[in-house]
């Protein structure tokens, strides 16, 4: 019972602000989604990553084992997405992101910070830098067709990672008055993105129900089994493996949905797969914290 308590004061903070966000949109009320994106994006992110990975606990070894984690959960899930939509005779370019990138970010940060505290959040930031850059190179370059080195070189959080690390590895730490800077700006991000999801969520309308809950199911529960399954090959506990095993169980990433809009790969298709594994996520993301809480 006590667990059931803890699983509800994780899940439940979450949702309602993601609800406080769809409900602003459905009142009608002004929002404008790209100025708090860009924000969010250059601004407050990079600031949260500083802030929480230069905090005193979290190693370069301990954040390197996560990032690995990542990258291998993302890989299998992307040779996992391709055979299935081989299999079903499914464009590569619609289907395969929302299989491979979950929401790792406007979702996994806080449920993260709620369940481990201000560990699993530097853990669930490492493995949320690694899933976003990928997702803005890797991602895009699937739906675009290519991508430039340039625009990886000019993403806030390539440097704000850099420069976490060398904080890290070197000792130095910011002046006060710029490290509590940082500190409010950082803040911002998990409330912020929580609320865009839930207005994005309002704009999203399902396509196919039955694909979609197929796509949905395979999301959720694929990036789920692929996380246990990275985190026994890696030998991870505690707070680590909770980690790998929540943010890969997350739902589809709306970023997706917003690189098919721009490259014209069905993109009602893929905003179906980001709502539908969103609404079921409500159901079994309860599950998936009980196997490691």
């Amino acid at each position: 019972m006590q667990v059931i308590s803890v699983i509800f004061n994780v899940v439940a903070p979450v949702f309602i602000i993601i609800g406080i966000g769809y409900a602003w949109a459905r009142a009608g009320k002004p929002y404008d989604s790209n100025v708090i994106t860009h924000l969010v994006n250059t601004i407050s992110t990079p600031c949260l990553v500083i802030d929480i990975l230069t905090r005193p606990g979290l190693t370069i070894p301990a954040l390197g084992e996560i990032g690995v984690a990542s990258a291998l959960c993302l890989l299998l899930s992307g040779l996992a997405g391709w055979g299935m939509t081989r299999t079903m005779g499914l464009p590569a370019r619609t289907y395969v992101p929302p299989l491979v990138w979950s929401n790792g970010g406007n979702m996994g940060l806080p449920l993260c910070l709620f369940a481990f505290g201000e560990l699993g959040l530097g853990l669930a930031i490492a493995w949320f830098a690694v899933s976003s850059i990928s997702n803005y190179t890797i991602g895009q370059a699937i739906a675009a067709g290519g991508i430039t080195f340039r625009e990886v070189v000019r993403m806030p959080m390539t440097w704000a990672i850099l420069a976490a690390v060398t904080m890290i590895a070197t000792g130095l730490q910011l002046p006060t008055v710029a490290q509590r800077a940082v500190n409010l700006l950082g803040a911002l991000t998990v409330p912020l993105m929580l609320l865009s999801l839930g207005y994005a969520l309002h704009s999203l309308r399902v396509a196919s129900y039955q694909r979609s809950i197929v796509f949905s199911v395979a999301r959720l529960m694929g990036g789920f089994v692929i996380g246990w399954f990275v985190a026994w090959l890696l030998g991870l506990e505690g707070a680590a493996r909770g980690v790998v095993v929540i943010q890969s169980g997350m739902p589809a990433a709306v970023l997706n949905y917003l690189f098919a809009a721009r490259y014209g790969n069905d993109p009602q298709e893929a905003a179906s797969i980001v709502v539908i594994s969103t609404l079921l996520s409500v159901a079994v993301l309860p599950l998936f914290l009980l196997t490691v809480i």
